[in-house]
């Protein structure tokens, strides 16, 4: 299980631009959560419009400039939130030499819920990772903000968007959520 966990975070932190994982005393978050379970593909359709609703051109190689002017490689996945939400799309923007005083800790993250043809944002983060807990608020998976410490910011479905819930969740609950990207 712990060499699972650590090829995850492996995985989570290539994805955000870090060259290591982290020791175990900084891994209490991500080491309690579930590796999420591979989505169905995006299309190349629903890749460009996420990246379209969110101001975003991808060059030929698949590019993007992130807030802090770089060309970095955007990771976007599916995930599955439930109700009326269903399938949403997390974007993960990355950054280079620049990504601690870009994004803090980690991708910046943008979670986008489709609508009809285009996608729109439904919840953003800086830094961290992005938990989807198994409890539901109008029929919509919950999330939480899934960074360094013991406790993490728990958001929950208004019904058009992610709000703070105004309590936290400790690394105890992390154990049945998934984590992402």
């Amino acid at each position: 299980m712990r060499a699972h966990i650590a090829s995850v975070l492996l995985f989570a932190l290539a994805a955000c631009g870090q060259a290591a994982a982290p020791d175990d005393a900084g891994a209490q978050t991500a080491a309690s959560g579930q590796a999420a379970a591979p989505a169905a593909e995006l299309s190349a359709a629903d890749r460009t419009a996420i990246l379209r609703s969110m101001n975003l051109s991808a060059d030929a190689r698949g590019m993007v400039e992130n807030e802090c002017g770089e060309r970095v490689e955007p990771q976007i996945q599916q995930v599955d939130l439930g109700g009326a939400v269903g399938q949403a799309a997390l974007l993960a923007m990355s950054g280079g030499p620049n990504m601690a005083s870009c994004y803090g800790d980690g991708p910046g993250l943008t979670l986008l819920m489709r609508e009809g043809a285009n996608w729109r944002a439904i919840y953003y983060s800086r830094g961290g990772f992005l938990a989807v807990m198994p409890t539901q608020t109008r029929g919509v998976r919950d999330i939480a903000f899934a960074g360094p410490g013991f406790a993490h910011p728990l958001h929950r479905w208004d019904g058009a968007e992610y709000i703070p819930a105004g309590r936290s969740v400790a690394d105890a609950a992390m154990e049945n959520a998934t984590i992402l990207p």
